[in-house]
């Protein structure tokens, strides 16, 4: 019985990591896509504030998936807070 289990474990941890690594992609997708800057004049120093705020989050999120101690409800939190920031400056410039 300890053999089946020892067996079970790896499984469910690399299950669980391939969850964490995709939803890392999704984030970094559609973090950046709202993290570019417009094509305007402003757009330059709007787009350097976003793209600051979402590298320091994306690197927050990634550093908690190699230190094994992510959760979903970070990974939410920190998904609002960027697109809420992304629109906050747009709306300032």
């Amino acid at each position: 019985m300890g053999t089946a289990q020892k067996m079970q474990a790896p499984s469910v941890s690399k299950r669980k990591l391939a969850a964490e690594l995709a939803s890392l992609l999704v984030f970094f997708v559609v973090g950046f896509l709202a993290a570019s800057p417009c094509l305007c004049p402003e757009g330059g120093v709007a787009g350097g504030f976003k793209l600051a705020f979402f590298l320091l989050v994306f690197l927050r999120l990634a550093w908690s998936v190699y230190r094994r101690t992510f959760r979903f409800v970070d990974y939410f939190v920190y998904f609002a807070l960027v697109i809420g920031f992304c629109i906050w400056v747009e709306s300032r410039f």
